[in-house]
């Protein structure tokens, strides 16, 4: 069975939904499931090599998706659980960390102002970071 919507228009929808404020922002995602993971694999006395090759990825995979650099799959998610013994609600942001900083169309211009200087910072803690992306990203 396919889905009823193109793949590129459920794409588009889902940007929106991140642009207009429903989740803060795609990057914060992807960062803060990379914290939860990296907290799970250390609890679990992993390295980040154990669990690349238990995940049948490389190091630098699980090194950038721990860091917020690299989306994750869905299935992989499923499989980090596994691996690690976790309920896979565990690995999952909280939507509550994602949400309450997000702009949404009500916002005033002081609070979107509020919002945005806090993205910033948070960009330029990566970027202090030893390996941090650069920004702006092209």
């Amino acid at each position: 069975m396919t889905c009823s919507l193109p793949s590129k228009h459920l794409h588009n929808h889902l940007d929106t939904a991140f642009i207009i404020g429903r989740v803060a922002a795609k990057d914060l995602v992807y960062r803060e499931f990379g914290l939860l993971l990296a907290t799970e694999r250390k609890r679990k006395h992993l390295s980040q090599s154990q669990l690349a090759g238990l995940a049948g990825m490389s190091r630098t995979s699980i090194t950038n998706i721990e860091c917020g650099r690299q989306p994750v799959q869905l299935h992989q998610v499923y499989a980090f659980a596994s691996i690690l013994h976790v309920n896979v609600h565990n690995l999952l942001p909280k939507e509550s960390i994602l949400v309450d900083d997000a702009v949404s169309p009500r916002t005033t211009g002081g609070e979107q102002t509020q919002y945005l200087e806090r993205a910033r910072r948070l960009l330029a803690q990566d970027i202090n970071r030893p390996g941090g992306q650069t920004w702006p990203k092209k």
